[in-house]
């Protein structure tokens, strides 16, 4: 492929209105379940639990977005982002509880609950469960549009250490 056809499909991707990140108004702080970061920049996507009258949206649970320029701008996931890396599917749901998974890997199910009085996403990982604080996704260069492995961080639910696992998409 040439790199005019593949500048060209670059420049009208990034002009699609589809495409293009909108702008969303956030309230901060809200209640934060995890954040997902990646090697090639600064920016991450922050997913917060979606509430309504205190109980969780069963429809959408988490509420994900990107946090950019160093914390300076939040923008709302473009149509690509949700569709393929960072959006969020619903296994099941009821107003208590959620399990999800993210739209690129569907092998790492999140369950949103309330733990210790707050809102947290518990992942299964090794047979042990660990309340979630982090995903580190790390990229190929030069593109980096492959996913080499992500590093998951979090607290163990029974022994209160913080623990990280590393899983290979």
């Amino acid at each position: 492929m040439s790199v005019r056809l593949i500048l060209s499909v670059l420049l009208l991707l990034t002009s699609c209105p589809m495409f293009v990140q909108e702008a969303v108004a956030v309230d901060i702080p809200k209640e934060h379940v995890f954040i997902f970061e990646r090697n090639s920049n600064t920016n991450y996507v922050c997913y917060d639990v979606n509430l309504s009258a205190g109980k969780l949206n069963p429809k959408e649970p988490l509420k994900p977005y990107w946090v950019l320029s160093e914390g300076t701008r939040i923008e709302g996931l473009t149509f690509l982002d949700r569709k393929m890396a960072f959006g969020v599917k619903v296994v099941s749901a009821t107003e208590e509880e959620a399990t999800v998974h993210l739209t690129a890997y569907k092998g790492l199910q999140i369950r949103v609950c309330k733990h210790g009085g707050k809102w947290v996403g518990i992942v299964k990982i090794g047979g042990r469960e660990m309340v979630l604080s982090k995903m580190f996704a790390q990229m190929k260069p030069p593109m980096h549009v492959k996913c080499e492995y992500v590093d998951i961080f979090g607290t163990d639910v029974q022994t209160g250490q913080k623990r990280r696992e590393r899983i290979k998409p």
